[in-house]
């Protein structure tokens, strides 16, 4: 049975237009917004394009709509400046479907900001559309499992399929949306989706029931349907028309077995060049298509990346606030550039989201998520790399808080308190029991702020059950699940929710278990202190009752001696398995298979034993 692009679901109409009448006054705002150009206007033109494409406006309303659409800058190569960051891999897609479906409403219009027209718009975001598509099929998503931009991301994606003419891109659509679904099924927990993630935020990962992902995942998901909230970029989705989540993504993401999940999202820097080169559908070689792909990943400022980036930066003379760090290499030529950005170190490196290879556990009792061996020892910025997650909304997780001098105009910058890495440790994940590694004595980066010895956790003492807390020890339960923490040097209470390990070398182990291992707190306690955990050099070693496990820093990681690999296929999961750049994807729910084939753009979903 193929999965039909239509007429399956009909959501509630726009809620712009809802009962009370038309809402001009929000419509006034998303134009102003849009002609300003501000930060995340592409956001705005979508839901401008939202308010066009659902209802009838008012003659002048709508003229002044359309002019603002015309008036836009879609595309990080026309012509202007402004606040709007187009190059990161969820503007992407966002600006593409805004240009798409603009110039599909107005094909015949000449687009002011570059004198082209509506036709030859679409043509062109078509293409950039089906190559980010096809790459996050292929890859995985650079930002990955964000509770904040895969909200995006699906946003963009509901727009195309509820308002794409072109029934192939529609389609298309709709797989990545599978894709991101299946992602945000796999790793979620009771309904909360906060595992390790490429770019988060204090808010969202403290409070994940706040996130953009949350009314996405209870539209997709949940019994209950949220209603749209028109302010927010989420509503896209929740309000949607056209697509429906395939059966076999609701059945994983309500059903919580126990599972192990490992995958790998993303490419390195250094393995652009080769893999795009090399890919089956868009081989790309040129300068311009790599750095997109390299901005797409914030590799903005690395070895990598730095001297195509100048040169797209003095090609298109780009002087956004976010590129500032670039300024002092534009007069530089291009041998200097790599050995000057190793020369200052700047902190801007941390920004690159590299490949992740992840892992998440996950029982109807806890998650545990991290990313493994993740860029040790360099600096970090958005990047979440372990989370656990317990019943009642308890969150636990741990950073190295950082320092920037740069400011950001449109967020908090970052590294911060809880957000990122200042240096990212080396960590490491087996099931239930995670290690984690710091060396905070890293060669300074330029634009970088003080730096702290210390390390802490988030740990919320006041929403346990029950806690305990030793010199070198924690324990929490919640319900019938457990949370022990052992450290290499003695912990320190700052608050209800905090707790410290100071010094420039340090490292602990997370361990999770519930109550078909442990009756009560007591007797998780006594076998969580039996526990030795020693740090000797760059060698962290935890001896516990369950097994001995060894992580050497950028070197082997062993459980009972066994070397373990950390490096991923695409996914291995009991409901889907594929190796790394895959053509094909097969999803087993519980009563219901959906198989996606990209080369061949099929989108097909079986009912098991049917």
């Amino acid at each position: 049975m193929t999965i039909q692009q239509a007429g399956e679901r009909r959501a509630k109409p726009w809620p712009v237009f809802g009962a009370g009448g038309l809402e001009t006054g929000y419509v006034r705002r998303l134009i102003d917004f849009v002609d300003a150009r501000l930060y995340l206007a592409d956001h705005r033109v979508l839901l401008l394009l939202k308010c066009m494409l659902c209802g009838d406006l008012p003659a002048a309303l709508h003229a002044r709509a359309r002019e603002s659409v015309l008036n836009f800058r879609f595309s990080l190569l026309e012509p202007g400046q402004d606040s709007m960051p187009l190059w990161t891999e969820n503007h992407q897609i966002t600006a593409a479907t805004a240009e798409y479906l603009a110039g599909q409403l107005f094909p015949d219009q000449v687009f002011q900001n570059d004198g082209r027209t509506g036709a030859r718009h679409m043509r062109g975001a078509q293409g950039q559309l089906m190559l980010w598509m096809s790459d996050r099929f292929r890859f995985g998503f650079s930002e990955w499992l964000s509770n904040t931009y895969l909200a995006f991301d699906l946003a963009a994606l509901a727009m195309l399929v509820d308002h794409a003419e072109d029934e192939t891109l529609a389609r298309a659509a709709s797989m990545i949306a599978d894709v991101a679904l299946t992602d945000v099924a796999l790793h979620s927990f009771r309904g909360r989706f906060a595992p390790s993630m490429g770019r988060a935020y204090t808010e969202q990962v403290m409070h994940p029931e706040r996130a953009e992902m949350a009314p996405i995942w209870a539209s997709a998901f949940g019994d209950d349907p949220p209603e749209p909230d028109i302010e927010a970029l989420s509503s896209l989705f929740v309000a949607r028309q056209q697509y429906e989540v395939p059966a076999a993504i609701r059945e994983i993401a309500r059903d919580q077995p126990v599972r192990r999940v490992t995958s790998s999202m993303g490419l390195d820097a250094n393995e652009v060049r080769s893999e795009l080169r090399a890919h089956p559908q868009f081989p790309r070689t040129q300068g311009l298509e790599l750095t997109r792909f390299w901005w797409g990943m914030q590799a903005v400022t690395t070895p990598e990346t730095i001297v195509e980036s100048m040169r797209l930066m003095r090609a298109l003379e780009l002087e956004h606030r976010l590129l500032a760090p670039l300024r002092r290499f534009r007069r530089l030529p291009d041998r200097a550039l790599t050995p000057t950005l190793l020369a200052l170190n700047p902190i801007t490196m941390g920004a690159a989201l590299h490949r992740a290879n992840v892992q998440t556990l996950a029982t109807s009792n806890y998650l545990l998520s991290s990313v493994q061996r993740y860029q040790p020892g360099g600096f970090g910025d958005q990047q979440h790399l372990w989370h656990a997650s317990m019943p009642g909304g308890i969150d636990v997780f741990g950073n190295h808080p950082g320092a920037t001098e740069l400011l950001q105009e449109s967020r908090l910058a970052s590294p911060g308190l809880w957000v990122g890495n200042g240096i990212n440790p080396d960590i490491a994940q087996h099931y239930n029991v995670l290690l984690a590694q710091y060396d905070l004595q890293q060669r300074k980066g330029k634009f970088e702020g003080r730096r702290q010895e210390l390390v802490h956790i988030h740990f919320p003492f006041v929403l346990f059950d029950q806690t305990r807390l030793g010199p070198t020890w924690v324990a929490g339960r919640r319900g019938q699940s457990y949370i022990g923490i052992v450290a290499s040097h003695h912990f320190e209470q700052i608050s209800e929710t905090e707790i410290v390990q100071r010094g420039s070398q340090t490292g602990y182990a997370v361990v999770m278990a519930d109550d078909e291992e442990f009756s009560s707190l007591a007797d998780f306690l006594r076998e969580l202190k039996q526990s030795r955990l020693s740090l000797n050099g760059h060698r962290l070693s935890l001896a516990s009752p369950i097994g001995g496990f060894e992580l050497v820093w950028k070197g082997d990681f062993r459980v009972n001696r066994r070397l373990v690999d950390a490096q991923y296929p695409r996914y291995d999961a009991p409901s889907v398995q594929a190796p790394r750049n895959p053509e094909q994807l097969v999803v087993t729910g519980i009563n219901h298979e959906l198989r996606l084939d990209w080369m061949a753009l099929t989108r097909e979903e079986i009912k098991l034993g049917g």
